[in-house]
């Protein structure tokens, strides 16, 4: 297929229900521009996953989709800007592109503009092989009549302004990218910033798992060379080496409440029943 067919005037159109945040408003937020996008993808069978964190990128792609092999990467804004574009960028301003996997395709996503963005804007999503996703929005309204009320919810057209392109390498690299993702890497809110969602780092992957195997057994006592064992078993660790897991795991179990079993060595057990069930990490430390 050709990038010259993805381009097209026609409007897709999805239907929010009134109840999401900033229903009501005719301005669209960037969380509300990655949830439209988010729910497009979800309804044509795509795997999402929003924020993602990956140890060999920088920073985090709003949504990342995938299906049937396929790739696709997307950043959301407000409006079409040079900041946004230069994110999208990144993957092929990537120094190592072959360890942080590159996607098929690259999307920017904003609301559709009255008219057309400076020349230069274009010309560089062009160059990049970068698409645009346009949307636009009708509000949703309260429409009263007979004493009573009804809620008309709020719609949203989508328009594909710019075809992207298969991006240079992603044929032999996207897999990279792809066996990268996990499913619990689904849980944060696309577009929202770092303070407001949940999102999956590998150290919270990391310490999820040391949760689970000594949860599997509260009452045993495990050195950190049995959890170590355990995690090169199932996956392993977000750490560089062995060496530097022994020492790092230890103040961070210390840190979130795992009490230690003996006075000498690294031995620990669960949190009590009692305790707080979910595993703190705002302050991380890799």
């Amino acid at each position: 297929m050709r990038g010259d067919d993805w381009e097209s005037n026609c409007a897709e159109y999805l239907t929010g229900t009134g109840k999401e945040s900033g229903a009501f408003d005719k301005a669209m937020t960037e969380t509300e521009i990655a949830w439209v996008v988010d729910q497009r993808l979800r309804t044509q069978c795509w795997e999402t996953y929003p924020e993602v964190v990956l140890e060999t990128f920088p920073g985090r792609p709003d949504i990342i989709a995938t299906r049937r092999g396929i790739c696709q990467v997307f950043e959301c804004k407000r409006s079409l800007t040079l900041g946004v574009i230069e994110q999208a960028s990144r993957w092929r301003t990537h120094s190592r592109p072959e360890q942080a996997g590159m996607p098929h395709l690259i999307w920017v996503a904003c609301k559709r503009p009255q008219y057309r963005s400076n020349n230069l804007l274009w010309w560089l999503m062009r160059e990049f092989g970068i698409g645009l996703l346009a949307i636009e929005k009708q509000p949703a309204m309260e429409i009263r009549y007979s004493g009573e009320a009804e809620i008309q919810p709020q719609s949203y057209r989508i328009y594909r302004q710019l075809a992207p392109r298969i991006q240079p390498g992603a044929r032999r690299s996207a897999q990279c990218l792809i066996d990268q993702l996990n499913p619990d890497m689904r849980i944060a809110r696309p577009g929202a910033r770092g303070g407001e969602t949940e999102y999956m780092t590998p150290f919270k992957r990391t310490m999820a798992m040391i949760d689970t195997y000594l949860r599997a057994d509260p009452e045993a006592e495990r050195h950190i060379e049995h959890i170590i064992d355990y995690l090169n078993a199932h996956g392993g660790h977000h750490y560089g080496t062995d060496r530097s897991a022994r020492g790092a795991i230890p103040p961070q179990l210390d840190r979130l409440g795992y009490p230690r079993t003996r006075e000498w060595g690294c031995w620990f057990k669960a949190k009590p029943i009692d305790g707080p069930d979910a595993i703190e990490m705002s302050a991380e430390a890799t």
